[in-house]
């Protein structure tokens, strides 16, 4: 099992080197944001474990490949971080759908959500599949104003209230406090946060 530092390190690394195998160690470290020492310790290590191969070492900068074994390893590396990221989609997903059905089992029914982003778009689907009406979306980002998501209006806040929705529910994780303060001085609906 690869480690959550290994896939972090070692997969950006290695999809890198394998679409730019004549790059200098320096360029390779200002893309990965990281140190050059760090750089060149990873690709050290993986020459080592016999996932890449420098071609050419008196060439600068150096040519570096995948070896067969760097492409089975990348393919792991990659398989793993997508499995993580999958199953972590799906706990984020159930906790949605836990969150809107437990809204919906107290007899709420119109609701408005506030944020128009990702989180919005998980749970627009799991919000009808328990039974909720969205009556609309709002977003404090102009640009967001007037596009459609999932049939639905992307509106500024000021739109909340005559929509008469039975509970908000906050749609952002990022900015959630804010809009917590925002909407609780209205006072007028109940406030549901994901």
């Amino acid at each position: 099992m690869n480690s959550v530092a290994e896939i972090r390190e070692r997969l950006p690394l290695i999809e890198l080197l394998d679409r730019n195998g004549n790059v200098s160690q320096r360029w390779i470290a200002e893309r990965m944001g990281i140190a050059l020492t760090r750089v060149n310790r990873l690709i050290r290590d993986l020459v080592r474990e016999g996932m890449l191969k420098v071609e050419d070492e008196d060439a600068r900068p150096f040519a570096y490949r995948l070896t067969p074994s760097g492409r089975t390893y990348r393919r792991q590396l990659k398989h793993t971080h997508d499995h993580s990221v999958v199953g972590s989609f799906r706990q984020v997903q159930r906790r949605i759908h836990r969150s809107l059905a437990d809204v919906a089992g107290e007899g709420v029914r119109r609701v408005a959500f506030y944020g128009a982003g990702e989180i919005m778009e998980v749970a627009y689907p799991l919000a009808t599949e328990v039974g909720l009406h969205v009556v609309t979306v709002v977003d404090d980002d102009p640009a967001r104003h007037g596009r459609r998501t999932d049939g639905v209006l992307v509106e500024a806040p000021v739109h909340l209230r005559s929509q008469v929705p039975d509970a908000i529910v906050i749609t952002s994780f990022r900015h959630a406090e804010e809009i917590l303060r925002r909407i609780e001085a209205d006072g007028e609906a109940r406030i549901v946060e994901l």
